[in-house]
């Protein structure tokens, strides 16, 4: 019997148990002959690295010092993966390399899967690949690039292009797709947060799919999963606290989920657009569903930027739904981007006045500055947005890196230093500690 081995790698923080490996895994068990099985060495190198952070984080009655110690495992982390990353550059071995290999290789796998699914995974990746010599290695997710496909045996798309992999080819109308993703295999008490947090996915991609300034849909078809199938998944995990990672969800789709989810009573959070569609009403009977957190696409606070992101909405739809869920009781986190091609100064403080304004209904800021991303709207027609030219660096593990020049407005240098000249007026905006834009799983199952 073929043995395949589904494998997370560092380095992100390990707040939750990886969706991606878990819901192949669950198909593949409905599917496949193979022996299944499945490892998150994201978290095992984080055990290893940073346990007095795992400690604190999943004991919250010693949280009086969270903004600092928080800071600290940031700052502390972000020099662990950046000095780890300059060891793989360097053709060398990253930290904690062998103990992690040796958790591949003794379950003796045939074919080993990686999910990657953000670029700092590249790396850890780029040395699996290069060490594994006598076992089959398979990548995928959304942060491949073009330099992991030529270490790796096999490059695949999803789930069903792994299962004709290893099984060769199956027929599509014998295939079992009511999948259940199956939390229960995972050590849910080791991860960074005082209770477990399941990432819930609740349809295909996002509904929308119209943001310039986005790539994530990727000319996916818009399908939504089988509320049962969500109800079992719900049930199986045993759990109370719930991330819905859609990218957005319409309306309708919302009170099912709202309908699904009272009887269950359990938290949730989820990430939205202000809408006008989202009045009171709404708002109040998604709170009373379980709804705790919502993380607000705002991205601007001027009409002229949110139209050329197409972002289909207005700063009456900012305020009304920012207003009315600061009503029904739900928290509010904004995110918010700054140095949009062609973004002037004035309009920077556009934004910067709405949050301002509306600051009773917002509990906590998420700030960004705008990067130009492969596949996107402004990427691939940069003249419609200001854009003068694209610089591509080369780099060794990483697909290019992608900077550029704009005919007008504010660069992105320009941008930084503004939100940084108004750090102060966003933090004190802010409610609850800045350092949980880091842990969004720490508002969802702490603060009540």
């Amino acid at each position: 019997m073929k043995k395949l081995l589904l494998v997370y790698l560092p380095f992100c923080t390990p707040a939750s148990p990886p969706y991606s490996i878990t819901n192949m895994y669950s198909f593949l068990k409905n599917n496949s002959s193979a022996e299944i099985d499945i490892l998150d060495l994201n978290l095992e190198f984080h055990k290893l690295k940073f346990s007095k952070y795992q400690k604190y984080f999943q004991n919250s009655e010693s949280w009086k010092d969270y903004e600092e110690v928080s800071k600290e495992y940031h700052r502390d982390t972000h020099k662990v993966y950046s000095e780890n990353n300059k060891l793989v550059v360097a053709n060398k071995k990253p930290e904690f390399f062998d103990e992690l290999l040796d958790k591949i290789t003794s379950r003796k796998p045939d074919t080993v899967a990686f999910s990657i699914v953000y670029s700092s995974q590249a790396f850890f990746v780029a040395s699996m690949l290069k060490e594994l010599k006598n076992v089959t290695t398979v990548i995928g997710g959304p942060a491949i690039n073009s330099k992991l496909k030529k270490l790796a045996d096999k490059t695949l798309n999803n789930e069903l292009e792994l299962l004709n992999f290893i099984e060769g080819n199956v027929e599509h109308d014998a295939l079992n797709f009511n999948t259940v993703p199956d939390f229960s295999i995972y050590d849910l008490g080791s991860y960074f947060t005082p209770s477990p947090v399941i990432p819930l996915k609740t349809s295909s991609t996002c509904y929308y799919q119209q943001c310039t300034f986005c790539s994530h849909y990727s000319k996916v078809p818009y399908i939504e999963s089988s509320l049962d199938l969500i109800k079992e998944t719900i049930l199986k995990s045993k759990q109370r606290y719930f991330f819905l990672i859609d990218d957005m969800i319409p309306k309708k789709r919302l009170l099912d989920l709202a309908r699904l989810f009272t009887p269950l009573k359990i938290k949730w959070s989820c990430q939205l657009k202000p809408s006008k569609q989202l009045d009171l009403k709404t708002l109040k009977i998604l709170k009373d569903s379980g709804l705790d957190l919502i993380i607000w696409g705002l991205e601007s606070g001027n009409q002229r930027i949110l139209d050329l992101m197409k972002k289909g909405t207005s700063i009456e739809d900012i305020t009304s739904s920012l207003t009315n869920s600061h009503e029904a009781g739900i928290k509010n986190t904004v995110y918010v981007m700054f140095g949009f091609p062609t973004e002037t100064q004035e309009e920077f403080k556009d934004t910067r006045d709405l949050l301002v304004k509306n600051e009773k209904c917002i509990d906590l800021i998420s700030v960004s500055i705008f990067g130009l991303q492969k596949g996107t709207p402004v990427y691939n027609n940069p003249k419609l947005f200001g854009i003068t030219k694209i610089i591509e660096e080369e780099r060794t593990v990483l697909e290019p890196r992608i900077t550029y020049e704009v005919s007008k407005g504010l660069s992105q240098k320009q941008a930084t230093k503004l939100k940084n000249n108004h750090k102060k007026t966003f933090d004190r905006i802010n409610k609850y500690p800045q350092a949980m834009n880091f842990f969004r799983e720490h508002m969802l199952c702490v603060v009540e």
